[in-house]
């Protein structure tokens, strides 16, 4: 079951545009969109952990978190069609 996921980061030596192409060649991720800065949305079946462990290994050490966006539980103003994207269910 695919899941949705938001890693927030703080952009150490690399940008937004080079972790949607890292995202373009992970196993696992089926989507991914933008609506705020220094965040991606992620739509797929990694794990959140497995996620982070990817990023630091691509991009070293840096703050930043990775964490499911629960349908029962979220709040907050996008774009409209952007909420269709988050499939989440906190079964």
């Amino acid at each position: 079951m695919s899941n949705a996921y938001l890693y927030v980061f703080a952009p150490k030596n690399f940008t937004r545009e080079q972790v949607t192409s890292f995202l373009d060649t992970l196993e696992g991720v089926e989507q991914w969109f933008y609506s705020i800065p220094n965040s991606v949305f992620i739509i797929g079946t990694v794990p959140a952990r497995t996620l982070s462990k990817k990023f630091v290994e691509k991009f070293g050490q840096h703050r930043h978190f990775v964490t499911l966006v629960s349908k029962k539980a979220r709040a907050g103003w996008m774009p409209k069609e952007h909420w269709t994207f988050l499939p989440s269910d906190d079964g």
